[in-house]
């Protein structure tokens, strides 16, 4: 069963051991030999072939509806379908997800062992690739670079805070500019291409395209600075793993070559696919936010709730009774409330910590077979100066610190900073371009902001479980991406 609290993905698992339980223990291994190499090799065929393209489907049928004209019931049998629609997709996800974790974890704790020499780590191998994420921001540098080359739109640009940016450009006199024009029609493409990307696991809060200030922020950021390249610097990634990759082969004998290049393949066949499916992830909810806000349009007007966006706070049972007391006339204005307070409680939950495990002082095992390295949070102490996470992105930095705790904060990010954040998903990428570090309490070598960090060369730990407990912005970190761990130096 999966669970999402507070923007936060939890899988349930319930498992009781039992005689019978241990007879079955033979057949499941015998499945694993003879099964699990045809499952492997079919989980991607399956996720771009047949997942992707009914997901993508689902949206498209209910995007194309007539908002003014569709019943009240048939707004909600969307929004059900979208969410149904969105869980199974996400089902699929995890399994490529899974498939690239393993494999990179196999890789990793070969090349930690000390069958390998020196100092690797999976992620050397693992930058490089072209990915959807790298390409929306080719594609920001592109409308950056159009900016620059226009002094009044470049002043306009780094002059107006990024939150404010878009209304000034509305704003600007019709002979001001055609360019203006065309740099808001170069962002509407931009975000109709990129914009579903979602913060949190949560439709509750909005997506990329109605929640634009990250994009906007790394947008002033590349036109003050100038000095960005992506496809060069991705270019260099690639040179650099590929020579890293001849380097170890020329250290290992027969045997170990053999089992490197092994689990070398396994782990760059399914790590690019891990970042391309979580692209899609929350694909569908532009467009079910955008049936959720008329259905709660309407209710507004019948009386029931306060503010459209109270409807993502009432119950399918809920709705079906405010949908058919407002055809009757009526209001259900006692609803309204039951959304009003479940609103309040969900924002007070929301300054909680997200434990890594709930309960949160258990541990991932089952019987004899300990399971806690597949973790994706180390457990620190609350008084200790040095942090240990999971070494995701080489390299070291020392400098200030900025904590992000939610999307509300994107506008407090200094440039030339470590970002120090609970986790982050493809919709946080834009804020990369002004970090000089990532420190993560959630998440390890295949997390979305591990494959970010190692193509923009930044060193990164992640997964230390506290860092945003117990690091305030301004206060002076290093970050080691080859250990793994964060130093408290102020």
């Amino acid at each position: 069963m999966f669970l999402t609290v507070n923007g936060f993905a939890y899988m349930r698992a319930d498992y009781r051991l039992s005689w019978r339980m241990f007879r079955i223990v033979p057949k499941v291994l015998y499945w694993y030999v003879t099964s699990l190499g045809k499952l492997l090799r079919n989980l991607v065929p399956h996720w771009r072939d047949e997942s992707l393209p009914a997901y993508l489907a689902t949206i498209e049928h209910w995007r194309s509806i007539d908002l003014a004209t569709a019943p009240d019931e048939h707004l909600l049998a969307g929004v059900r379908a979208l969410a149904i629609a969105d869980a199974i997709y996400w089902f699929n996800v995890t399994m490529v997800i899974a498939a690239a974790k393993i494999t990179d974890g196999l890789l990793n704790r070969f090349l930690t062992s000390r069958f390998v020499p020196g100092e690797l780590t999976s992620g050397v191998f693992l930058r490089g690739f072209p990915s959807k994420t790298l390409q929306a921001q080719r594609d920001l540098e592109v409308i950056a670079r159009r900016i620059g080359i226009t002094d009044p739109l470049r002043e306009l640009v780094v002059a107006t805070p990024a939150e404010e940016l878009l209304d000034a450009l509305r704003r600007q006199p019709a002979g001001a500019s055609m360019r203006q024009a065309a740099l808001l029609e170069d962002l509407q493409q931009y975000f109709d291409q990129y914009g579903h990307q979602i913060y949190t696991l949560d439709f509750v809060q909005p997506t990329q395209s109605e929640d634009p200030l990250p994009v906007l922020l790394s947008l002033k950021a590349l036109v003050k600075d100038g000095g960005y390249d992506t496809p060069a610097r991705q270019a260099s990634m690639a040179n650099e793993r590929e020579t890293c990759v001849q380097e170890t082969l020329n250290a290992l004998g027969p045997l170990r070559r053999w089992l490197f290049k092994k689990l070398l393949g396994w782990a760059q066949d399914y790590g690019p696919h891990r970042e391309e499916a979580l692209f899609y992830m929350g694909a569908g909810w532009p467009t079910l936010r955008r049936l959720a806000f008329e259905l709660g349009r309407r209710l507004v007007e019948a009386g029931t709730l306060a503010t459209p966006g109270a409807v993502f706070y009432l119950e399918t049972a809920e709705l079906e009774a405010a949908c058919t007391a407002r055809n009757a006339g009526q209001a259900c204005p006692e609803l309204g409330q039951e959304a009003a307070d479940r609103q309040a409680l969900r924002e007070a939950r929301m300054q909680l910590h997200p434990p890594g495990m709930v309960p949160e002082k258990s541990r991932w095992k089952i019987g004899p077979f300990d399971l806690s390295a597949w973790e994706t949070q180390k457990r620190n102490a609350d008084d200790s100066d040095t942090l240990e996470g999971f070494a995701v992105s080489p390299g070291k930095v020392t400098g200030a610190a900025t904590v992000i705790l939610s999307p509300t904060d994107f506008a407090q990010m200094k440039p030339d900073t470590i970002l120090v954040c609970p986790t982050t998903t493809p919709a946080w990428t834009p804020l990369f371009t002004q970090a000089l570090g990532l420190v993560t309490d959630i998440g390890g070598i295949l997390a979305h902001g591990s494959i970010v960090a190692r193509e923009y060369g930044i060193p990164a730990v992640m997964g230390t479980g506290n860092a945003t407990q117990r690091i305030v912005s301004g206060q002076r970190i290093a970050v080691d991406g080859d250990t793994g761990t964060v130093t408290l130096l102020e």
